[in-house]
């Protein structure tokens, strides 16, 4: 992170410094934690079952994972048979997105992007409560 803010040009660094010494809100520090728990959770538990056990080939553990933060936000739903509206109302937490239309559009985008990328943006508009429960799901099936 060092190395990364010293590349940054002064002028960017001078402007996010004070917020370096604001308080932050606890629910949302919570969240990042979270996010990054989850992540780093679910990073192990698919790998651990899709190559090592199952001896399937990387990235299919990556894959199934999407795959199934996908069917969490569809309710577990297979999307071949449409979005459910809490697919929607997950991805109406981006703020850029407010109508089904721009969320089909950005969803279709997103599938053909890097699947690191895909489970990011999942997680990310994933409550901590929906984190965990994915991991719980993962769990119980598994």
């Amino acid at each position: 992170m060092k190395d990364f803010i010293q590349r940054l040009p002064l002028d960017i660094v001078v402007k996010i410094i004070p917020y370096t010494y604001e308080i932050q809100d606890k629910d949302v520090l919570n969240d990042i934690v979270n996010y990054s728990e989850t992540k780093h959770t679910l990073f192990n538990l698919y790998h651990r079952y899709w190559i090592i056990e199952m001896q399937e080939e990387a990235p299919q553990d990556k894959n199934w994972l999407s795959n199934d933060l996908i069917a969490r936000a569809n309710n577990y739903k297979a999307t071949m048979y449409g979005l459910d509206d809490t697919f929607y109302n997950i991805f109406k937490r981006n703020i850029f997105l407010k109508t089904k239309a721009q969320i089909d559009k950005y969803f279709n985008t997103l599938g053909k992007k890097k699947v690191d990328a895909e489970i990011n943006v999942y997680l990310g508009l994933f409550t901590p409560n929906e984190r965990n429960e994915t991991i719980h799901h993962f769990l119980r099936n598994h």
